[in-house]
C-alpha cells in the first residue's frame, strides 16, 4: 500500500468515513459485493466517496485501521500497530504446541485494538479447514475504544467474506469495555471451559502519567499495580493469568521495562510468588515498532508452576526467519524482584554478581544527587554573551537583559558534558533567588538589591505561575519549581542520565550547580579521581550494559537506581596511586579488571581472585 494512501486516509477526521473508504476499497478491489451479513449492513449505513486501488489485502486494512488511530487516542489507550511477523510468530508458537487444542480452544485478546491478533489466529486455524463461523464462535476481544471495537468486527467479517462466509454482528464476541473492570468469564461457554485456553495480544503502552482517571482508579484492584505508579500494560499480565484455564497459555508482546523498572516491582514479585512458567524473547534496544521509542519483548506464560525463567535475547531477523534458538535457563531464586531482574546468560550473571559483591555498593557510601528543577529552565538559566563588573548580559527573543552577578550561580548540564575540557564552554549561569540559608529572598529585598533580575523574572511571571499547571505550592512566585539540590555543594563527578560510553567529569567548583544530570559528591579530590577511573573503565561499562535499561543506538540509562548497586572496590593507598598513574585506557581497563577478578574479553571470572564484600571503601576513609 502506498504511503500517500495511508496519509490521505489518516487525515480523515470522521472515523466512520475512514472505515467506509477502507472497507469499500477492499471490496471493490477484490470483486466482493455482499448482499447479507454485517458488512452489507455496514455499507447500507455508510457512504463511500472514494476507493483506493492499493487496499487489496487484509493486512492493508489492518495497517490503515491501526495507524489511523488519532494521536490523542494513542496516548490515552496505548494503541500501536503490531507488525505481522510478530503476530505470526506468537500465534504459531502457541498453536504448534498442540494444534488440535489451539484450533478448538477459546481465544481472547483483552486489548484487541483493531483485531489484528484475532485475525492472525483465525487465519492460522482456517488453514486446518475449519469454517469461519466455527472459528468466530471461539474468538473473544475487548477494547476500551468504540472505534477499535467496530474495526475489529469489520476486520473479522471481511476475513469471513473472503472465505465465502457471511458473519452477522451478533456472531462476534467483541466488546467495548475497560479491561481493568470487565468480567471476562461471564459467558457460559467460558465458564464451562474453566476460562480461556489462550490469551494473546499487545497490551496498551500507556505510561502512568498518561493513564486516564477511570483506569487509574481501577489499578489498585490488581495485585501487580499496588504501591506504585504502574504503567497500563502491567496489570494485563495478571488479567491474563486470572482468565486462563488450568492448562492455558498466554502470548504477549509488551514493553520489556518490567524486567527492571521500579514501578514493575509488583509484577516481578507476583511472578515469583506464583512461580509462573515464563518464556521471554527480549529484543533489547532494537526498536521493533520503528520510530516508536518502545523497547519490547515477547512473553509466553503457562499456568503450570515452574521455578525458572526461559530467556533469549533475540533480533527481529531471527523472528522473521523463524530461526531456531535455545533459551537460557534462569532460576527465580537467583533474581532480585526489588532491585530488578538481570536476565542474562549464566557467565554474565556470574560476572555481575562478582562486581556487585566487590567492595561497597556505590549508592551506600556515596552521595549521588540529581540536579535542580526550576520547571522553567529557559527563564532561569542562560549563557551570558558578555559581562562587566556588575552584570551578566543575555539575549532572549531578540531582546537584551542584564542580570546582577550577585544573584547568579554557575550551573552546568551533565547530560551534554563529556570531559573536563568542556566545562568552561558549557558552563552557564542560573538566577538563584535564595539567600545563604537557601531560603527564598524576601520580595522587598529582591526588588531593592537585584532590581534588574526582579524586573526580568516579572516579565515571565505568568509562565512561572503556570508551572505544575498552576497548582504548584511555591513559597514565592519566583522560587524554583522544586527545592531539590539547591543546597548541594562540594567537589563532584558529573554524569548524564543516559550514555553509550561511561564518562564522569570531575570538577572542584564546589558552588557550581547542575541540572539535567547527576553528581557524585566527595571532598577528597584524589579519591574522586580514582573513582572516576573505575567508573570509566571496561568493568563499569560492562556492568551497565548488562544491568541497565537500554535505549536506542546503544545508549543505556545511568539513573541512580541502576548505578547505585555497582560495587566500588576497596583499594589500598598504593593501589589508588597506581591507578592514577596509569596513562592509557587499555592500561586502566586491564588494571581494574584484574582488581575485580574478571576477564571481560573471555567473559568469565578469574577463580584465582577471591571476591570479598568490604563494609567500608577506601574512598570513605579519612
Amino acid at each position: 500500500m502506498r504511503k500517500e494512501t495511508l496519509n490521505t486516509l489518516c487525515k480523515l477526521s470522521d472515523p466512520r468515513q475512514l472505515d467506509a473508504e477502507v472497507v469499500g476499497s477492499f471490496l471493490v478491489n477484490n470483486g466482493l459485493f455482499p448482499s447479507e451479513g454485517f458488512i452489507a449492513e455496514f455499507l447500507r449505513e455508510s457512504v463511500v466517496t472514494h476507493t483506493f486501488e492499493d487496499i487489496v489485502t487484509i493486512e492493508d486494512v489492518i495497517s490503515v485501521f491501526e495507524q489511523a488511530v488519532p494521536i490523542d487516542e494513542r496516548t490515552k489507550n496505548g494503541a500501536i500497530y503490531t507488525p505481522s511477523y510478530i503476530r505470526d510468530f506468537i500465534i504459531n508458537q502457541l498453536s504448534a504446541e498442540d494444534p488440535n487444542k489451539f484450533n478448538n480452544g477459546l481465544i481472547i485478546d483483552p486489548a484487541c485494538g483493531c483485531g489484528a491478533f484475532l485475525y492472525t489466529a483465525a487465519q492460522i486455524i482456517r488453514n486446518s479447514d475449519y469454517s469461519f463461523q466455527s472459528i468466530i464462535s471461539r474468538l473473544y476481544g475487548v477494547d476500551i475504544s468504540a472505534n477499535s471495537v467496530k474495526r475489529t468486527k469489520l476486520l473479522l467479517a471481511l476475513t469471513a467474506l473472503t472465505n465465502d462466509e457471511y458473519i452477522k454482528e451478533s456472531d462476534l464476541h467483541i466488546y467495548c469495555a475497560n479491561s481493568l473492570s470487565f468480567d471476562f468469564c461471564q459467558f457460559d461457554t467460558v465458564k464451562k471451559n474453566g476460562g480461556y485456553d489462550y490469551v494473546i495480544g499487545n497490551p496498551p503502552y500507556v505510561r502512568s502519567k498518561n493513564i486516564e482517571l477511570e483506569s487509574k482508579a481501577l489499578l489498585p484492584n490488581w495485585e501487580v499495580a499496588i504501591g506504585g505508579n504502574a504503567d497500563l500494560y502491567l496489570p494485563f499480565f495478571e488479567i491474563g493469568m486470572k482468565i486462563l484455564n488450568e492448562h492455558g497459555r498466554l502470548g504477549y508482546i509488551t514493553l520489556n521495562s518490567f524486567f527492571k523498572s521500579v514501578n514493575a516491582r509488583g509484577l516481578r514479585k507476583y511472578m515469583v510468588k506464583h512461580q509462573i512458567g515464563l518464556d521471554i524473547i527480549d529484543f533489547g534496544d532494537e526498536l521493533i515498532f520503528g520510530k516508536k521509542l518502545a523497547y519490547t519483548c515477547i512473553t509466553f506464560i503457562s499456568k503450570q508452576e515452574r521455578n525458572t525463567i526461559k530467556y533469549h535475547r533475540a533480533s527481529s531477523v531471527e523472528i522473521k526467519n523463524n530461526e531456531y534458538f535455545e533459551y537460557d535457563i534462569i532460576p527465580y531464586n537467583g533474581l532480585d524482584s526489588h532491585k530488578g531482574w538481570n536476565l542474562n546468560q549464566s557467565d554474565v550473571l556470574q560476572i555481575i554478581e562478582r562486581i556487585e559483591l566487590t567492595g561497597t555498593p556505590l549508592g551506600d557510601k556515596y552521595l549521588i544527587k540529581n540536579g535542580i528543577a526550576t520547571l522553567a529552565n529557559d527563564i532561569f538559566i542562560f549563557h551570558p554573551y558578555k559581562e562587566d563588573d556588575s552584570y551578566y548580559y543575555m539575549m532572549l527573543d531578540g531582546l537584551e537583559y542584564c542580570i546582577e552577578k550577585g544573584i547568579c550561580k554557575d550551573i552546568i548540564k551533565p547530560n551534554i558534558l563529556h570531559s573536563e575540557d568542556e566545562i568552561h564552554d558549557l558552563m552557564e549561569k542560573v538566577i538563584f533567588p535564595y539567600d545563604s540559608n537557601n531560603k527564598p529572598i524576601p520580595e522587598a529585598l529582591f526588588i531593592s538589591k537585584y532590581p534588574k533580575a526582579y524586573q526580568y523574572l516579572s516579565l515571565h511571571r505568568r509562565r512561572l505561575d503556570d508551572r505544575d499547571k498552576g497548582e504548584g505550592n511555591f513559597p514565592v512566585w519566583y522560587a524554583f519549581g522544586r527545592t531539590q539540590a539547591i543546597s548541594d555543594k562540594g567537589k563532584k563527578l558529573l554524569f548524564p542520565y543516559m550514555t553509550d560510553v561511561p564518562h564522569f567529569v570531575f570538577t572542584d567548583n564546589e558552588d557550581m550547580l547542575i541540572y539535567c544530570g547527576y553528581a557524585i559528591f566527595h571532598q577528597d579530590e584524589k579519591k574522586l579521581k580514582a573513582l572516576k577511573r573505575i567508573l570509566e573503565s571496561s568493568v563499569f561499562d560492562y556492568y551497565m550494559k548488562h544491568t541497565s535499561k537500554p535505549y536506542a543506538t546503544g545508549y543505556y540509562s545511568y539513573a541512580k537506581n541502576y548505578v547505585k548497586n555497582f560495587g566500588v572496590i576497596n583499594l589500598s593507598s598504593t593501589q589508588v596511586e597506581e591507578l592514577l598513574n596509569l596513562s592509557s585506557k587499555d592500561e586502566i581497563n586491564e588494571y581494574v579488571e584484574h582488581l575485580y577478578g574478571v576477564d571481560l574479553k573471555r567473559n568469565k571470572c578469574n577463580p584465582a581472585v577471591k571476591c570479598h564484600y568490604f563494609p567500608t571503601s577506601i574512598f570513605e576513609l579519612a
